[in-house]
């Protein structure tokens, strides 16, 4: 391939692809709804001399190999419908980063929350011991994030790749792993029988050796129980694999964590900001738990990241919230739905959540935009107190948490 094209380039899983396919003197092209010129994602690609494109066909000719698309993409995404016209073969993010990876070794993680973390502090323990691996992951490694590299992803110059593996869109059943870990599963994108089955498959699709959870904890020095239960997966495997148990233990010791996952954004006037990319309830819960844990009392607010996740899980992500409150209090703001374009059927807003919250007792607010919420935070919080941001999609959460920080009570 000379020339790959990548829709939606923007986003978590395509911008790691298009970063490895430039590495590999890969000619890149993109489009992305949301770009911005100021956006660091974009500076970031633009640097490697990608050339990003309106999403309307203009980025794709005949010199175009390939056009790599998501889930997401909409079958009259006017990219796709120019792909067609022109005859060009089309591949689903997951089918091309199968090809990256070649016959090469490769360790997959997979799971309903921990993945991307897991795959990070893998991919870190590996680098220190001097594996030099290839990395692909759907978030920043804290430890490689350096304007302008975004630190998703690595190009190493050893066999072995390890990749975060999604089963969201069951594209994790693509790849056929040499090792692989099952963080755990829980009720996300389908029913807990269906998950099993899924989860049962990639195991099987697994040659060599599968870790599923740990009863152990491991300290770490990042936020939260659930990053311990991550690092005790990841040391599994590396012992199992013959590391040694000194050397990964002193490697985990200098994760720095992954972007947008419990990251604090900054403390103000004693308050502590908190950015995570929480968007299902297990995920929601996790985060509240070991928020709550560390400063008590958390003012959370959420966006929902989509409408069709929002109806699957209103009665999960109401328990949460409701559980959250009634043992800790504070303050829950919920933001409008993210909404990026493209056809959806809006059955429920964020406001029916609301609404069922507060039928069950629990003081949570709608909030219509980041201003008014900035206000709420700035009314509730308290030194001592942490804020706590959560969600996906959406670019203008992780923007807002720094924001809070450096204007705070400026308007």
């Amino acid at each position: 391939m000379r020339q790959v094209h990548f829709i939606g380039i923007g986003g978590v899983g395509m911008n790691g692809l298009a970063q490895l396919a430039a590495t590999y003197g890969v000619t890149v092209t993109g489009s992305d709804r949301a770009y911005s010129p100021e956006a660091q994602v974009f500076q970031c690609l633009e640097n490697l001399d990608i050339s990003i494109f309106p999403q309307d066909g203009s980025g794709i000719s005949e010199k175009t190999d390939t056009v790599v698309y998501s889930t997401a993409i909409e079958p009259d995404n006017p990219d796709l419908q120019k792909s067609a016209a022109l005859t060009i073969p089309t591949l689903h993010r997951s089918e091309f980063l199968k090809k990256l990876v070649g016959h090469h070794e490769l360790i997959a993680v997979a799971g309903t929350a921990g993945k991307t973390t897991t795959t990070g502090m893998l991919g870190w323990i590996f680098q220190c011991l001097g594996h030099d691996p290839s990395v692909y992951n759907g978030a920043a490694v804290l430890n490689w994030k350096k304007f302008p590299t975004l630190g998703n992803v690595r190009r190493g110059n050893s066999n072995l790749w390890i990749i975060e593996a999604d089963e969201s869109d069951k594209s994790f059943l693509n790849f056929n792993p040499t090792h692989s870990i099952i963080t755990n599963i829980s009720h996300d994108h389908y029913e807990l029988d269906e998950l099993h089955a899924m989860f049962n498959q990639f195991e099987a699709q697994t040659s060599g050796l599968t870790i599923r959870g740990s009863d152990k904890r491991i300290s770490v020095p990042t936020l939260g129980k659930h990053d311990e239960e991550n690092a005790a997966c990841a040391l599994d495997l590396c012992l199992a694999l013959g590391l040694d148990e000194a050397e990964v233990l002193k490697a985990i010791s200098t994760f720095k964590g992954i972007e947008r996952r419990l990251e604090i954004a900054g403390t103000v006037n004693g308050i502590t900001v908190i950015d995570d990319y929480a968007h299902n309830p297990a995920k929601i819960a996790s985060a509240l738990a070991s928020v709550a844990e560390k400063f008590g009392t958390v003012h959370a607010f959420w966006r929902p990241h989509g409408y069709g996740p929002l109806a699957h899980g209103l009665e999960e992500y109401a328990e949460v919230f409701s559980n959250h409150w009634k043992t800790s209090g504070g303050s829950i703001f919920i933001l409008p739905v993210f909404y990026a374009g493209g056809s959806v059927t809006r059955s429920v807003e964020a406001e029916d959540l609301v609404e069922k919250l507060k039928s069950a007792g629990v003081p949570a607010k709608g909030v219509p935009d980041y201003r008014t919420l900035k206000c709420e935070l700035e009314s509730a919080a308290i030194s001592g107190n942490a804020i706590l941001g959560m969600g996906a999609r959406d670019p203008q959460l992780p923007l807002f948490s720094r924001q809070l920080v450096n204007e705070w009570k400026i308007h």
